[in-house]
């Protein structure tokens, strides 16, 4: 048995593949091959495969507008939008680029009179990617970001307890480590949320500013009303996460409804707001 932190990364990454189908792919920025665009922070080529896939005739489209250009221009027009409104608007409103317009990704629809929504819902893609070096000035690495259609949608960095490690020291990782200034990926809005997480516990947080960074608890509770979670028989404590929250259902159900900015009347500041594990239980 594998006790080590690459150990716990390997049987996450593989039930994400195995159970729910993500993609594996690779962010060593200095591998031949590798798939994480850092100018863009995006998986250009699981983006335009969704895309072209989808929506064949408006990329065509484009195709016209910018010629043998397109794909950079393309990748700069959604990187600003991006940064301009976040990713969450982005992914629910899609985006317009020289009069051709591209969903960036299709929730599951409320009927099943459209088969060509059907279609395009099934055509999402769910990707995994291990150790995202996701810095021009360094090789700090990330251990886990989820994508979706390319775009990154959930950071997580894991502690496994039989190193001597647990979520406070990857929750420390974030905030002394994981500078979002200067860094796209890290940006507010720019992924929707960020976990710290063990075999027992898990934490979240929406917003990373360094070590003013705070984490919520995102734990089930114990059988007797206490903080962390019940022990699992079968595995890890925390395995809900993986198994149930990262299902690709539950995360465009969670794109599509539960999550929203909120906007502070008085200074206009906001909040990206990711729901607790019994908020989104008691909604559903």
């Amino acid at each position: 048995m594998d006790v080590s932190e690459k150990g716990f990364e390997d049987q996450i990454e593989e039930h994400l593949h195995t159970a729910h189908g993500f993609r594996k792919r690779d962010g060593r920025k200095h591998k031949s091959g590798a798939h994480y665009d850092l100018k863009h922070c995006v998986d250009p080529d699981l983006l335009l495969e969704f895309i072209i896939a989808t929506q064949p005739d408006e990329w065509r489209r484009l195709e016209e507008q910018h010629g043998t250009a397109v794909v950079p221009k393309f990748l700069r027009r959604l990187d600003n939008q991006i940064r301009r409104r976040g990713t969450l608007h982005v992914l629910r409103n899609g985006i317009k680029d020289f009069g051709c317009f591209f969903d960036l990704a299709y929730f599951q629809p409320a009927t099943t009179l459209n088969p060509d929504h059907q279609a395009k819902f099934a055509r999402n893609i769910f990707s995994a990617m291990r150790q995202v070096q996701y810095s021009a000035k360094n090789n700090n690495s990330i251990d886990l970001v989820l994508f979706l259609n390319g775009l990154p949608i959930i950071t997580i960095e894991l502690k496994n307890k039989l190193t001597g490690q647990n979520a406070i020291n990857a929750i420390l990782q974030y905030q002394r480590t994981r500078d979002p200034r200067g860094e796209p990926l890290l940006a507010f809005k720019r992924c929707l949320v960020h976990f710290a997480v063990d075999g027992d516990t898990v934490y979240m947080t929406t917003h990373l500013k360094g070590q003013a960074t705070y984490f919520l608890p995102f734990n089930r509770g114990t059988q007797q009303g206490g903080a962390g979670n019940p022990i699992n028989p079968d595995g890890y404590a925390s395995s809900y996460l993986w198994e149930e929250i990262f299902a690709p259902t539950s995360l465009l159900e969670l794109i599509a409804s539960f999550l929203f900015v909120e906007v502070d009347p008085d200074d206009g500041g906001e909040k990206l707001i990711f729901p607790r594990y019994h908020q989104r239980d008691a909604v559903r």
